[in-house]
């Protein structure tokens, strides 16, 4: 088909949308893929910036030539207007909508960022011609907060990968586990504060697994309690050794578009947590236990939870397949292809 995917990142090992992006490069039927990350720097502040007023659109608008009928955008940060795109068609995935209430940043040039996402993002609605919403909970979102019309939006949730499965010749630990974003939202730092305040700290250890940024303001904040653990980045290679080797699992996040981090533990058979006032959606969320503190794991029955854990393992990724979504966005690809007006 002529079809070509338009993404920031292919680099599975930063989770979320580049995994998300990686998944559907794999589409045989997409004629090409253009990287951004392959042509653009990205390590500091005037490098994004530089990518966002200018880079991606010069860039895209060079090789002109090369799109197809139909592009996709694998999320609305990286489309814009353009005349390269005059006369496709756009399929537009789209993720969450946390900048619309919690994706908060503060200063002068948070409020500017936010302005411009906000209204970056709107744009990218109202061009494409298809939206691809990760979850129920983002589609409902777009049609209530943007009005979305229905004709125009569906569901393709994210996958779980084979290899998340529970390994029997790794040793489970005791430590209480967490990788996966660090800003505001995820509510890190409510997860230590937690851990620090409660008894069960006191028979395990909380290890938190990030690189730069916000994780290492809050590894500077909180490594004088012996209990909490900093650990680099996990190496995609060693993902699912590590995430068996967790005891249990928190996700503290407060809001979620989808939540791959959670139903990858999930399938490694680990049990897993969500706050109660967590918004995630509820596809995602029903796979983990609700807690209003950390200490309310520690009167749970390990042994019963580890069979909970051991049967909905199979069951998320049985829900979950990126087989599933790849099938689902061809569908869409091929009615956008062969039908003028619109998607039925």
């Amino acid at each position: 088909m002529d079809v070509t995917l338009v993404t920031e990142s292919l680099d599975p090992s930063m989770g979320g949308i580049p995994r998300y992006s990686f998944e559907v490069s794999k589409i045989k039927e997409i004629k090409n893929v253009i990287n951004f990350s392959e042509k653009l720097r990205n390590k500091t502040l005037i490098d994004k910036i530089l990518n966002k007023s200018y880079r991606r659109k010069k860039l895209l608008e060079s090789r002109r030539g090369e799109l197809g009928e139909l592009v996709h955008f694998t999320q609305p940060e990286i489309m814009f207007k353009t005349k390269s795109l005059e006369g496709r068609k756009i399929v537009l995935t789209v993720h969450d909508l946390a900048v619309f209430g919690t994706m908060k940043v503060g200063g002068v040039y948070g409020a500017a960022r936010g302005a411009a996402f906000r209204k970056q993002f709107r744009f990218a609605i109202d061009r494409a011609d298809y939206i691809l919403a990760n979850s129920t909970q983002t589609m409902d979102e777009l049609k209530e907060k943007l009005g979305v019309d229905n004709k125009k939006i569906g569901v393709s949730t994210l996958g779980v990968e084979e290899k998340f499965k529970p390994l029997k010749e790794v040793k489970v630990g005791e430590d209480i586990g967490y990788f996966g974003g660090f800003d505001r939202r995820k509510r890190v730092d409510k997860l230590i504060e937690d851990f620090i305040a409660s008894t069960i700290s006191s028979k395990l250890h909380l290890v938190v697994y990030g690189g730069t940024g916000d994780y290492l303001a809050l590894k500077k904040k909180y490594e004088k309690f012996g209990e909490v653990l900093f650990k680099d980045k996990i190496p995609e290679g060693d993902l699912v050794k590590t995430i068996n080797s967790f005891r249990y699992f928190v996700y503290p996040t407060s809001y979620e578009g989808f939540g791959l981090p959670l139903l990858e533990t999930v399938a490694c058979g680990v049990p897993s947590f969500v706050y109660k006032d967590a918004t995630i959606p509820k596809e995602v969320k029903k796979y983990a236990r609700e807690i209003e503190n950390l200490d309310e794991i520690d009167k749970l029955d390990y042994k019963e939870l580890r069979k909970e854990y051991s049967d909905k393992s199979e069951k998320v990724k049985k829900e979950f397949s990126w087989d599933g979504n790849r099938a689902a966005v061809v569908d869409i690809y091929r009615t956008l292809l062969g039908t003028a007006d619109s998607v039925k």
